[in-house]
């Protein structure tokens, strides 16, 4: 009866252990849930720049028979910014699960191969993330150190508006920023950089698609400020736009940062929308 009893024991731990992604003891026999888990691309190319890193995906599949629970942990050296380090997810019997997770390195970071690790129970994965300098630009808004917002809506980050994609009808589809608090305004986007630049012209675009077309949905009233040293000083005002694309220039003068601070869309109440913003 004792060996009975210790045979049970030991199959039931077997299944509680690999449901959470851990391996079976080798005397419990064969598992009946395991979570297989990998990580890629081979390796992870990207620049320096808060907006110019890349992506690595964490697939999480459940090769048993069971639902389980996945957790992922994801570890980098600090060299690297990574927005979140911890997957957890829901995985039905036979269902693989792939998740983005953002890799970036700040402006000013030594070139070089960085890895980023992935454990999942006893699983490992590893992606080498080869960071090298920015590459250089016209557009000012590209080689930022540091791009924030008031607010953003999901699907819509700040780096969206500084992705190099100015093509409106790519709204919702990759590219482009919103703020998060719809029928509220202002809003702001601001871009800071590590020294100060020569500004003399802004290129806001707004939406523009048969869904979203500007004279309902785009950017209408806004003002270009620069950073000086007593505070935020408008350069530029922008009323009752309706075209897709606007350019807005003043006189030469250097900065270390710019914001839009948008009052108004031609919806009633709505948000505002920059599908790209370029600086020069």
């Amino acid at each position: 009866m004792d060996r009975i009893r210790a045979h049970r024991a030991a199959a039931l731990l077997a299944v509680v252990v690999t449901a959470v992604g851990g391996p079976a003891p080798a005397t419990a026999g064969p598992p009946r849930t395991g979570v297989r888990l990998s990580a890629g691309p081979e390796t992870l190319p990207i620049t320096t720049g808060q907006c110019n890193g890349g992506q690595l995906l964490v697939r999480l599949t459940n090769t048993g028979r069971t639902p389980v629970y996945a957790d992922a942990v994801l570890t980098a050296p600090e060299a690297l910014h990574l927005p979140r380090r911890l997957i957890s997810t829901w995985l039905p019997a036979g269902y693989t699960r792939t998740v983005p997770v953002a890799v970036s390195a700040p402006t000013g970071t030594p070139a070089g191969t960085y890895t980023v690790r992935v454990a999942s129970g006893a699983r490992r994965a590893a992606v080498p993330v080869a960071v090298s300098p920015a590459r250089p630009t016209t557009d000012l808004a590209r080689s930022a150190a540091r791009v924030t917002a008031s607010s953003s809506r999901t699907g819509f980050p700040v780096c969206g508006a500084v992705d190099g994609d100015a093509d409106p009808a790519r709204w919702g589809a990759g590219t482009g920023w919103a703020d998060g608090t719809g029928r509220q305004w202002p809003d702001w986007y601001a871009l800071t950089w590590s020294h100060p630049q020569q500004l003399t012209r802004v290129t806001v675009t707004t939406v523009d698609s048969p869904q979203y077309p500007t004279a309902r949905y785009g950017l209408r009233d806004w003002d270009v400020q620069l950073a000086t040293h007593t505070g935020w000083r408008t350069v530029a005002e922008v009323r009752g736009n309706t075209a897709r694309t606007v350019s807005s220039t003043f006189a030469r003068q250097p900065s270390s940062a710019l914001r839009l601070v948008t009052l108004a869309a031609n919806g009633v109440n709505d948000q505002t929308r920059i599908v790209e913003l370029a600086i020069s």
